[in-house]
């Protein structure tokens, strides 16, 4: 896909009959990407995204294009959130959108900042993160970035 979307794509907040799609997509990405996600090799279980489903200490946003499920991002209360888009769809502005959405929702509850970590390898994250105006911090083992909302 090229940088931009170019189809039409929906952003909505998860509901409990998404369970099984979100698990499909998680199933879509590599030991590579769930190495990236994770920070580890680390198969995800239909259990974790049930139990992901039923906590209340977050805000689990889905992209679909065509009715289908083609990214996940959650953000939590203590401002952490992540994001996942299958692979098939990258590079489409996807993640960038989600992360776009998560930073409104935190805004518009109250949040100060919202923040992610990741691996200094998971340069798409990275990229999402400049673009969207996170201040970035970089180590050897991780990088954190951080999004002051006023």
């Amino acid at each position: 896909m090229s940088e931009s979307i170019n189809v039409p794509l929906t952003i909505r907040e998860a509901e409990r009959k998404d369970i099984e799609g979100v698990y499909q997509l998680y199933q879509s990405l590599t030991p590579e990407d769930l190495y990236m996600r994770f920070f580890t090799f680390h198969k995800v279980s239909h259990e974790e995204i049930e139990q992901l489903f039923s906590r209340q200490d977050h805000v689990t946003l889905l992209a679909e294009i065509d009715g289908r499920i083609v990214g996940e991002a959650t953000l939590y209360e203590d401002g952490e959130f992540s994001v996942a888009v299958d692979p098939r769809e990258r590079r489409g502005g996807i993640g960038t959108a989600l992360v776009a959405e998560l930073i409104k929702r935190g805004a518009s509850s109250g949040m100060k900042k919202i923040k992610f970590y990741t691996l200094p390898e998971n340069y798409p994250m990275i990229r999402i993160g400049k673009k969207l105006g996170f201040k970035l911090d970089f180590d050897e083992e991780q990088v954190k970035g951080v999004l002051e909302l006023n």
